[in-house]
């Protein structure tokens, strides 16, 4: 009778939540031309920033005239994701923002590259191809100072954050040697390139890390300890500050430093394939959880084989980068992780971009030529849930954030009209997509996961507990629902 009684339970449970709405809701935000959207932060207000790059004068949602090629674009939303403001930012180059947050003052901090001179709203001239610029702005967008950054070749931003003392940590990549702001040769083609800045924006020390051949930095953070984890790419064998050979053509690579930037340890990880990290964080057992994709097989530190062309590969290493687990996702296409995050609950949120149909982990079909692939892990990096969303044309999430409300909000690329999940047309190419899942969302479609991968199959009975999970109003609309079903049971 136990049995029979749970099996209702779940039954019903399963029906009740496959009929919550998955998108809560979505904007498509943009001019005539393409916008490229790299970066969303929820911001104190509970509304959110959008950053990325514009080629659009004014038409659509766009209220200012490009001062170049291209220049920063940033978006200020409310909670439902409308427009409560926005600002064009840039000179007569080319202007690409990679990274907005906000500051402990309430403005933000924006990062990126710049190729322009002293125009528009820029104030100095370039010092070579490609320069870091950092602005600052106040809490509606409005520049209070900003900084270029750079040597006599190319020098691109990817990843900042504002430390702890209240200035900042920059990250990206340098082809320069001595000259300009850089104080130290690269050690190959091109090197990870970290700037600490006062709170001002002026430099307090740097560092060039890598070996003879290319590194690629993306992601950075300040550990616990004050110090830092950089997580990127590297084609180098041993040399500079490379102490392992590479696995394959190319190997995740993670440096930690301490809070001056001298290296600490490092760990190269990959199979014989391509590997290429994309974003990293410190967890909370103060490890590290590292994303990206692969195409390697089962080799060195792969134990699963690829999929398709390119899967997710998600690494979990302990306070030291030595790996403790480790998962491959993805079906028989190309599967591009852009963004790996911590959730409330231990587990993690990752998105990305698929073009593979149900195949391998993947549980639904491509609408366009790729979608949104949204993953749900465990702690242990177990598949929970995954939802695809798109349009019939090309959709990519830049990054995914887990809101206030234990929620997603998603960061998106689009340049499809309305057709799949897209309910507006696009504005011109490409357009800023942005898209909250509702946060009721543990079970999909009435449809328990497995993952394939996994030693086992998750227990159904022992998922249910997930339910304690969900977010109190969701729970309490089951108790009054499920009561009409449970009680004849009972009595």
């Amino acid at each position: 009778m136990k049995k029979l009684l749970l099996t209702l339970i779940a039954s019903f449970l399963l029906q009740f939540l496959s009929i919550a709405q998955e998108i809560e809701w979505q904007n498509t935000i943009g001019g005539n031309e393409s916008e490229q959207f790299n970066s969303i932060a929820q911001t104190s207000d509970g509304g959110f920033i959008l950053g990325g790059y514009s080629s659009s004068n004014i038409s659509g949602d766009k209220t200012e005239n490009s001062n170049g090629l291209k220049d920063y674009w940033i978006v200020k939303t409310d909670s439902l994701g409308n427009i409560q403001w926005q600002n064009t930012i840039g000179g007569s180059g080319e202007d690409l923002l990679q990274s907005v947050i906000q500051t402990s003052d309430g403005g933000y901090i924006l990062g990126g590259k710049s190729s322009s001179n002293i125009s528009g709203d820029k104030t100095e001239n370039f010092i070579g191809t490609f320069d870091y610029w950092i602005v600052k702005t106040d809490s509606l967008g409005i520049i209070e100072w900003q900084n270029t950054i750079g040597g006599n070749e190319s020098d691109q931003l990817n990843s900042h954050s504002q430390t702890s003392d209240g200035g900042y940590i920059l990250a990206g990549n340098s082809w320069s040697d001595i000259s300009g702001d850089k104080t130290e040769n690269t050690n190959g083609i091109n090197d990870y390139w970290i700037v600490k800045t006062d709170s001002l924006g002026a430099i307090q020390w740097q560092k060039t890390i890598g070996g003879s051949d290319s590194e690629d930095l993306n992601s950075i953070a300040q550990t616990a300890d004050g110090g830092y984890i950089l997580g990127g790419s590297s084609r180098s064998n041993i040399s500079g500050d490379k102490t392992e050979n590479r696995n394959g053509p190319v190997d995740y690579w993670i440096v930690k430093t301490n809070s001056l930037g001298v290296i600490q340890w490092e760990n190269t990880i990959g199979g014989s394939g391509f590997e290429e990290l994309r974003s990293l964080a410190q967890t909370a057992d103060g490890g590290y959880i590292l994303g990206g994709f692969s195409n390697s097989n089962i080799s060195v530190d792969k134990t699963e084989n690829s999929h398709g062309s390119e899967d997710y590969w998600i690494v979990k290493t302990d306070s030291l980068g030595i790996i403790q687990w480790q998962n491959t996702l993805g079906g028989s296409g190309d599967d591009w992780l852009n963004s790996i995050a911590q959730t409330a609950d231990g587990g993690y949120i990752m998105g990305g971009f698929s073009a593979s149909n149900i195949s391998g982990d993947r549980t639904e079909n491509v609408i366009g030529s790729r979608d949104c692939w949204i993953v749900k892990t465990n702690s242990f990096g177990v598949l929970e849930w995954q939802n695809t969303i798109g349009g019939v044309n090309s959709e990519d999430i830049a990054a995914i954030v887990q809101t206030y409300d234990g929620g997603y909000t998603c960061g998106v690329e689009s340049n499809s009209n309305i057709s799949g999940d897209k309910t507006e047309n696009s504005n011109g190419d490409y357009d800023y997509w942005i898209v909250k899942i509702t946060n009721h969302y543990n079970l999909i479609s009435g449809k328990f996961f497995f993952d394939a991968n996994s030693n086992g199959s998750q227990d159904p009975v022992k998922y249910l507990s997930s339910i304690k999970r969900l977010q109190k109003v969701v729970l309490d609309d089951f108790v009054l629902q499920s009561k009409l079903v449970i009680t004849p049971f009972l009595s």
